[in-house]
């Protein structure tokens, strides 16, 4: 009986040494961190910060993989069909992995079912621009477009997400003539905006800063409570009398579903690390971005929250894709 146990114990730390050893080697090759979008956006930066930080940590390549379209669902859709091993992760931004379920009538993943959410990163309200088409500089200049014979363009990264609905609910807000205009990314929108091929635009800090500094946009209002610290002199749409405008830009590190535990716990500790590396930090809150690490449960709570705010948007607004 001795030697029986004695030999089921050998066997018992073999198998707990190999689980360790395997576990341990997390990551052996390359990994993959899809975007939704292309080049250029807060997604993008948030992700090739990330990148550069954990391919020094794991002593492996984090390789960013631009895959825009469908407003960010080819690249969520890459990753809820990947295998699950921690090796294809998406840097989620809001719609692809939250509300387009609420907007888009045909979805061919579930974001809620199909992808685990590992880690909340950075938020950052939205900014409404204004192009050189446009001369306004104020809101107040830019509600006294009212009477204007043409609507009034303004582009987003995508139907369905945030700043398409900041757009439809600041028609609805002020009874401005607005219509839409999307595109596969935020860059590819800040684009034309600069060319005079639309008037506005809402989106976050990071791409919009040096074009606003150049005096080549012209802020008009901050979509959040409180003011944009790298935008001081532009008022909150509190100020401005528009509180429901409120809409915040949230980004987060997502698997597909089925990961094991200790993978997914290896990254949420390394990703938390890397956004307390004083460099990450200074890099992120440079372009705008606030981080805001929320692991696991506590993520997929803040998501049920967002969703739910959403729903009244999407309700009140009207917004449906029919695809």
């Amino acid at each position: 009986m001795a030697l029986i146990k004695h030999v089921r114990g050998v066997v018992l730390a073999g198998l707990a040494a190999i689980s360790v050893t395997a576990f341990a080697a997390y990551p052996e090759r390359q990994v993959t961190l899809l975007v939704g979008y292309a080049p250029g956006g807060a997604t993008d930066i948030i992700a090739r910060t990330l990148a550069t930080n954990l391919s020094s940590k794991w002593g492996q390549t984090v390789v960013v993989e631009n895959k825009p379209g469908a407003s960010g669902m080819l690249a969520a859709e890459q990753v809820v069909r990947a295998k699950p091993d921690g090796y294809t992760l998406l840097l989620g931004y809001t719609p692809e992995v939250s509300l387009n379920k609420l907007v888009f009538k045909k979805m061919r993943y579930d974001p809620i079912a199909d992808l685990t959410p590992i880690i909340l990163t950075a938020e950052a309200p939205l900014v409404l621009v204004a192009g050189p088409k446009l001369s306004v500089a104020t809101m107040q200049e830019l509600l006294a477009q009212k009477n204007s014979r043409q609507p009034l363009t303004y582009g987003s990264p995508g139907t369905g997400g945030q700043q398409h609905l900041a757009g439809e609910m600041l028609a609805r807000s002020t009874g401005l003539a607005l219509t839409h205009v999307p595109y596969k990314g935020t860059a590819l929108a800040v684009n034309d905006l600069l060319g005079g091929h639309i008037d506005l635009f809402f989106g976050t800090a990071p791409p919009l800063l040096p074009h606003i500094r150049a005096g080549k946009l012209r802020p008009i209002a901050v979509a959040g409570n409180a003011r944009e610290k790298l935008l001081p002199d532009v008022p909150t749409v509190v100020e401005l009398g528009i509180p429901r405008l409120q809409l915040t830009n949230w980004f987060g590190v997502f698997a597909p579903k089925g990961v094991s535990e200790a993978v997914l716990d290896q990254i949420t500790n390394d990703v938390a690390q890397a956004l307390a590396d004083t460099k990450v930090v200074k890099t992120l809150e440079e372009q705008g971005l606030s981080i805001k690490p929320l692991r696991g449960a506590a993520f997929r709570e803040f998501i049920d929250s967002e969703m739910k705010k959403y729903q009244a948007i999407v309700t009140e607004t009207g917004v449906s894709v029919d695809q």
